[in-house]
């Protein structure tokens, strides 16, 4: 994977890897309101909290709806 982004960096001219991606992400979901163990989630750390692992729903259902109704978009 980092191979690819290496080698899409420099086709565009524009540095990219996947660790300022999910930084982006993380930033962009959290000023529009997203819950920090949900982008947690979404960036693939799994739940430590006893909340988190018994009683809040990480389905793919749930997940889905809240990216949905956060309205990121990448490229508009």
């Amino acid at each position: 994977m980092n191979k690819t982004f290496r080698d899409l960096s420099a086709e565009s001219g524009v540095k990219v890897t996947p660790q300022m991606l999910r930084r982006w992400f993380a930033s962009e979901m959290a000023s529009l309101g997203v819950d920090a163990s949900y982008i947690d989630a979404f960036c693939g750390r799994t739940p430590t909290s006893v909340l988190e692992q018994h009683y809040l729903d990480y389905s793919p259902r749930k997940l889905k709806q809240i990216y949905h109704d956060a309205g990121l978009t990448i490229l508009e």
